[in-house]
């Protein structure tokens, strides 16, 4: 059975690998002239598992036993492989509550290496990173931004083997290499401008080159442009999807030149509303918005028409929040990019199911956190097609997703585009 697949991000080359794996024939179109080369190349590749609902904490945890297997996950390829880097994660939280406890106690069960650590053991463990608390965020502009508030964090989550991805695009590329392995084609500089469908006809999907790829099931899995596709196909889905505009910037590492960088853990801090990892062999660091309330979020209207400079708005309340935590770190020059995330409106979780439209599927909405979870969004997108294209109706009985390596059962109702809204942070963080 062919499958058309619109996006060659990460995640649309994950798709190809399991489809093919799984005897499909997958075509991917890509509108760049490489793989990996749209959001997936501004990832921040980091790979945790602390999320508000279980089942995304059950997909991390299988994304990151992938991510150590990279090598055998994806067979022989003669690609330079990626380089999963795991100083831990150490996430502070505004409050260190019940609900923060409960999914602790769920990770533990999972047998994710996971504890709390009190403010004093944050102190003790990282010397370099300061522990008031700067709930809530302000920004720069704010009188108050630099005022102490006479408080400590009420400590952090620290998760052992945490870490990150380095050259997301690269993962990308390798995911391609063993998808081509397998069969599948990739037609790069391939920009859709239709998907046609008559009856119980297959669907023809019409580039702006002229190409005409006829195919019984289509997989949306295109990122920002993910509501566009979905509107050529004549879909609509209970929950908006909307691009949404980030930057991420760099910064000089100060650990770096006293040999100490890999003391530096990936911060996720609510607390003072930025996330930072290590970059370039540690030389760098990168930093992002966790997205405080008090920041205003900038929806895009035209995925190809945004701005895609770093700014000094952006630039400033981000590292100045980061040298709040980490008072080491000096502002250099603006370095950074800036790119778009694919948001699931009412919750930043993702939206893997199929459509009223039969035939047509979506693997959308991932809201900038899901790079750690693209190996499993591959594998529950094509085990999902698969069942669905065999009579199964998921919206009758919800597809139950057994993870290969840790042995974990998800239930894809939560990740349904009928969903309601869940329960999450209603941030990057899930």
């Amino acid at each position: 059975m062919r499958v058309s697949i619109i996006g060659g991000g990460v995640v649309g080359c994950s798709i190809a690998f399991e489809l093919q794996r799984l005897g499909f024939e997958a075509s991917v179109l890509e509108k760049n002239g490489a793989v990996g080369h749209g959001s997936t190349s501004a990832s921040c590749g980091i790979v945790r598992r602390f999320y508000s609902q279980p089942d995304m904490v059950a997909m991390a945890n299988e994304g990151a036993h992938i991510w150590a297997d990279w090598e055998k996950f994806v067979g022989p390829i003669e690609d330079e492989k990626i380089v999963f880097h795991r100083p831990g994660m150490l996430f502070i939280p505004p409050h260190i509550d019940d609900e923060v406890s409960r999914i602790v106690a769920g990770m533990q069960q999972m047998g994710i290496a996971a504890s709390i650590l009190t403010a004093d053991q944050v102190a003790q463990r990282f010397p370099f990173l300061e522990t008031d608390s700067f709930f809530p965020p302000r920004q720069p502009d704010d009188d108050a931004f630099f005022e102490p508030t006479g408080r400590r964090i009420e400590g952090a989550v620290f998760e052992e083997d945490a870490g990150y991805v380095v050259s997301p695009d690269l993962a990308t590329q390798n995911l391609r290499s063993a998808a081509e392995r397998e069969g599948a084609r990739f037609l790069l500089r391939r920009e859709v401008s239709a998907i046609r469908k008559v009856g119980t006809g297959p669907f023809r999907v019409v580039t702006a080159q002229g190409d005409s790829i006829e195919s019984e099931v289509v997989v949306n899995a295109a990122g920002p442009h993910s509501s566009i596709v979905n509107r050529m196909a004549g879909v609509a889905l209970p929950l908006e999807i909307r691009p949404l505009r980030r930057e991420v910037h760099t910064l000089d590492n100060p650990l770096f030149s006293k040999q100490e960088e890999s003391a530096l853990p990936v911060v996720g801090d609510l607390d003072s509303g930025v996330y930072c990892r290590p970059e370039s062999r540690g030389r760098n660091l990168v930093v992002g918005s966790t997205d405080p309330h008090c920041d205003q979020l900038e929806w895009v209207d035209d995925p190809d028409d945004f701005n895609e400079s770093v700014t000094e708005p952006y630039w400033e309340r981000q590292c100045l929040r980061l040298m709040k935590r980490f008072s080491q770190v000096r502002l250099g020059p603006k370095r950074g990019v800036s790119a778009l995330y694919d948001v699931t409106v009412a919750d930043w979780y993702p939206v893997v199911d199929r459509t009223d439209l039969p035939g047509y599927y979506v693997c959308i909405g991932t809201s900038g956190s899901s790079f750690k979870t693209a190996p499993v969004l591959g594998l529950m997108m094509a085990n999902l097609i698969e069942s669905c294209q065999n009579g199964h109706d998921p919206d009758q009985q919800p597809y139950q997703l057994t993870l290969p390596y840790t042995g974990a059962t998800v239930d894809m109702a939560f990740l349904s585009r009928r969903r309601s809204q869940l329960q999450s942070t209603g941030t990057v963080i899930g």
